[in-house]
């Protein structure tokens, strides 16, 4: 009876514990959720694991997120990148990254440096990146292919609310001549 009675009160105790580490662990911060996702994918693009990169990528956005980085590793190589500040909206649903990259022209092998700003959605418990744009320096790092262009077209508004202000990306190859 004595050894029933014993393990009953530990019972309580450790219940406790293990609901507070459930707790703990699951309340990770929409802040630190998002600086995983932007030092994630811009690790990845910098040491040209794309595939894990394009998993951090909104679908709508993922063919000009690969068109985009198409010369990165070949044409250009990556010397360092400085994550420079990074902002969660009011909503704790979208959110901005300002990231500097400095890279070499394979080419030329002058250094170039870019500044650019990355829009992060919330979706689920992640962050995704939706775009990126120039914001300073040489808007080369991001180019699209010579001869290749992309069309957006919005996406009816009666969409779900995950797929609001999306765009869908369609790929033109412009005829050289």
């Amino acid at each position: 009876m004595r050894a029933s009675t014993l393990s009953l009160r530990w019972l309580g105790p450790l219940a406790l514990l293990a609901l507070a580490q459930g707790c703990i662990f699951n309340n990770v911060s929409t802040e630190e959720t998002l600086r995983d996702a932007v030092v994630g994918l811009n690790d990845e693009v910098r040491w040209d694991r794309m595939d894990l990169a394009t998993q951090r990528v909104a679908p709508t956005y993922r063919t000009a997120f690969s068109l985009t980085h198409h010369d990165w590793h070949e044409g250009m190589q990556i010397a360092d990148s400085e994550i420079i500040h990074v902002q969660v909206g009011e909503d704790k649903e979208d959110a901005k990254a300002f990231i500097k990259i400095r890279w070499y022209d394979l080419r030329t092998m002058l250094v170039a440096e870019t500044t650019l700003e990355q829009k992060w959605k919330k979706v689920g418990r992640n962050f995704v990146l939706i775009s990126e744009e120039v914001r300073a320096g040489d808007p080369r790092l991001i180019a699209l292919p010579e001869g290749v262009t992309l069309d957006a077209e919005d996406e009816d508004d009666d969409e779900d609310e995950d797929d609001d202000d999306s765009e869908t990306a369609s790929v033109h190859e412009l005829s050289a001549g």
